[in-house]
């Protein structure tokens, strides 16, 4: 598969890096130099130009593509060299119809009571809008801050990645096998990545150390504490309706108020824009009783005392800088706060604010990588999260629908004795509409209607893919 990438920055290089570490064809285009330069590490083509041009285009062979991604940073341009990819696939392309996939800054653009109508007024298959899709593993994440990651796949179905503490007694020293056998409802673990060693699907007799960051694969929320604390974590405890204060009145901070607001929560906005605040103040959700906004500096220790923020249970930083959100969090846990969520851009930022107390941070642009290779692999259906922290390793879900190849055969057939892949879990649909979790082993038979949950290394998710594929 030829895969054409119009941007060479963070996204486009992380999305180049995964595909191409599947062994797809992949070319990136992109006019800065310095992009070019740090994208020369991978192996893939790359072609300096502008994507708005359409004979830099083809010298990328875009009509030779399958897919075309346009992840510069700007929308408008995104959405033109998308129309630009198709056309020259129409007029000049092998007949195989081009996917394109554009990453849209501007929620406003793809927020719509009808997710069709973007792709109707664009011509673009798929829009990636990070700030729409962080709220579900920003919350999730935040009942589990100690985590170094936390993803969703899904019907509650969640990817927890956790650091093991010399103190975890229960893991140390013991085998997987053991950890599950002798640790009452622990869920079950599917990736481990060492210091100095590359990350891995191990086997049962793998022993656990101190340090190592293991991947769970699990069922519900409320399995996090138990994740912690067997890897010697203590978090806080987490309230039924945490009282949230916020610092920014963006869209993606209203829309985080809006979230807390529902589970009826109590929420704090400040803004230090005295519209933005009054914009809220004015909206239909500033009509909550439970919701405050006030205008003033997210750094102003007297505004912070004024408002008793050590009596709030998360803080959430969601500015439009970086080292700013990161300042703030700061503050706010050395001034009480237990728990303190940021939004960023850069993804290596993330990994540096999770050290930070009790923080929880997620990146804009590693969500969008995520939701860009979900895209890519859309001939089978389900999610797609590409690991951060235990890196090489995929995180995937799937259904067995009628007349899929692999109805009544063995996990074993898929799993290629684990070594092409593991399968954490089945869930399987019972009476009432309601599903069984089951968990999976070697000799476990797929039934219809089951969705799997199961890990993979980067190089072999073409081929699971394949055995994935529905078929007669």
């Amino acid at each position: 598969m030829r895969i054409v990438i119009g941007g060479a920055g963070e996204v486009g290089r992380g999305v180049a890096k995964a595909l191409r570490s599947e062994g797809r064809d992949v070319v990136l285009i992109d006019p800065d130099p310095i992009a070019i330069k740090e994208a020369q590490a991978l192996d893939v083509m790359i072609v300096q130009g502008d994507v708005n041009r359409r004979k830099d285009l083809k010298e990328a062979e875009v009509h030779k593509a399958e897919v075309f991604i346009a992840a510069t940073d700007r929308d408008e341009k995104n959405l033109i060299a998308c129309a630009l990819a198709r056309d020259i696939n129409e007029h000049e392309g092998n007949g195989v119809k081009l996917m394109t996939i554009a990453r849209v800054h501007a929620a406003e653009l793809v927020h719509t009571e009808k997710p069709e109508a973007f792709k109707r007024w664009s011509g673009v298959d798929y829009a990636v809008c990070s700030d729409l899709l962080v709220i579900k593993d920003l919350k999730a994440g935040l009942k589990a801050s100690s985590m170094h990651e936390v993803l969703s796949l899904g019907n509650d179905a969640w990817v927890a990645v956790v650091e093991v503490q010399p103190t975890a007694d229960q893991l140390v020293h013991k085998t997987l096998q053991e950890a599950e056998d002798e640790i009452d409802g622990l869920p079950r673990i599917f990736g481990m990545k060492r210091k100095t060693e590359r990350s891995k699907i191990p086997g049962w007799d793998e022993p656990i150390t101190s340090g190592d960051l293991l991947a769970f694969a699990t069922i519900g929320q409320h399995s996090f504490k138990r994740i912690l604390q067997a890897a010697g974590h203590s978090p806080p405890e987490y309230p039924e309706k945490p009282r949230v204060l916020i610092f920014g009145a963006t869209r993606l901070g209203r829309q985080i108020a809006a979230s807390y607001l529902k589970d009826g929560s109590r929420v704090t906005v400040i803004s230090e824009s005295l519209e933005a605040a009054n914009e809220l103040a004015g909206s239909k959700i500033g009509e909550n009783e439970n919701l405050d906004v006030m205008h003033g500096d997210a750094m102003d220790v007297d505004l912070l005392t004024e408002i008793d923020i050590d009596d709030h249970d998360i803080s959430i930083a969601v500015l439009a800088d970086d080292h700013t959100n990161m300042a703030v969090s700061m503050q706010a846990s050395e001034m009480g706060v237990e728990r303190t969520g940021l939004v960023l851009d850069d993804s290596g930022m993330a990994t540096v604010a999770r050290r930070i107390g009790q923080s929880f941070a997620i990146s804009r642009r590693r969500v969008a990588i995520n939701s860009i290779l979900r895209r890519v692999h859309s001939r089978v259906e389900g999610n797609y999260h590409l690991l951060s922290s235990v890196p090489d390793l995929v995180g995937m879900s799937a259904t067995i629908g009628p007349g899929h190849k692999l109805l009544d055969k063995e996990v074993s057939v898929l799993e290629k004795g684990g070594a092409l892949c593991r399968v954490a879990f089945i869930l399987r649909p019972v009476r009432g509409g309601k599903e069984s979790m089951l968990r999976a082993s070697g000799d476990q038979v797929f039934k219809e209607g089951d969705r799997l949950m199961l890990f993979a290394r980067v190089e072999d998710i073409g081929k699971v893919e394949e055995r994935l594929l529905s078929g007669s």
